[in-house]
């Protein structure tokens, strides 16, 4: 299937034995409570299959290695989604889709750094995105002053990049981490109260994280609640926030139903799992996938 692309049988029957080692990790897993895996019976909104997707940088190595191999295995695993993040595994963009393609994945958005929303480059990176037929299409952080002149200063170019995007047909969004949560040191106001003051709810989206809210000692329901539709992704990301530690999903201690219960509407949102560390990323992509299948939220106020 991928002979095209020069790559070996001998890599393809790698990636298919490590897909299989990570599906024998999974049912083990889920035999013991101690990660947390939710209840088959539970009761409860499911999460749409259709919506789970899956961040590209969670297996930047693999994908730089075999891109073919790589969004295979993502497929396997049962993603619908993919998010990639700065690079198309040394494909073009018109050749990344057709792989995804070829796998039944879709592309929902994409990564990218501030500087390739200004001058000659912006062009090319709405192309891409319109290549790989992607309905959003943004910046993994902002690059300005962490005040809150600052965040007006990067409001307005936000705006102005999201202006630009919708000319080409395409949403523009900005993935949070925990510095957006942090307060101006001049007010004690929170810096991303600015961005959702400051940018045009029909220009600007954004993508919470989860766990980088919670690193940050902030509670989403607020934000989930008041401003559901400037959060149509959300990034899935497990672990002990408060102490900087990553997981698998299901095996840390983010209360994914109690913050997803906010949401009057499951099937609005986009939720990309993610993990920026690698030690297994066969195994986190398998197990992950899995869990957040599996997981049952309780209705809108019930969390």
């Amino acid at each position: 299937m991928y002979s095209a692309h020069g790559k070996s049988a001998g890599r393809r029957r790698f990636l298919r034995g490590a897909v299989a080692s990570a599906a024998a990790l999974t049912v083990g897993s889920y035999a013991s409570p101690a990660f947390g895996a939710p209840s088959a019976g539970a009761a409860g909104r499911r999460i749409p299959t259709e919506r789970i997707g899956f961040q590209l940088y969670t297996v930047r190595d693999m994908l730089a290695a075999d891109p073919e191999g790589t969004l295979a295995m993502v497929a396997e695993a049962g993603y619908a989604e993919i998010e990639p993040a700065y690079t198309y595994g040394g494909r073009t963009a018109a050749q990344f889709h057709r792989i995804a393609e070829a796998n039944g994945l879709r592309v929902i958005g994409s990564h990218h750094a501030p500087d390739d929303f200004r001058g000659a480059r912006a062009q090319q990176t709405f192309d891409n995105a319109l290549a790989l037929g992607q309905q959003y299409v943004g910046v993994s952080y902002m690059d300005g002053p962490q005040t809150a002149e600052g965040y007006r200063a990067m409001a307005r170019e936000m705006n102005r990049w999201g202006e630009a995007a919708r000319s080409h047909g395409l949403r523009w969004y900005a993935h949070l981490h925990d510095n957006e949560f942090h307060t101006d040191p001049q007010s004690g106001r929170p810096l991303f109260d600015v961005w959702l003051a400051e940018t045009d709810p029909d220009l600007v989206w954004f993508e919470m994280d989860l766990y980088w809210i919670l690193r940050a000692g902030v509670d989403p329901a607020p934000y989930l609640r008041s401003y559901e539709k400037r959060f149509p992704m959300l990034h899935i990301k497990d672990g002990v926030p408060r102490e900087g530690v990553e997981t698998d999903l299901g095996e840390g201690t983010v209360d994914f139903p109690g913050i997803l219960a906010h949401l009057r509407s499951l099937p609005h949102h986009h939720y990309v799992i993610e993990r920026d560390e690698q030690p297994d990323p066969v195994r986190t992509a398998h197990v992950s996938y899995d869990y957040f299948r599996a997981l049952r939220v309780p209705p809108p106020g019930r969390a």
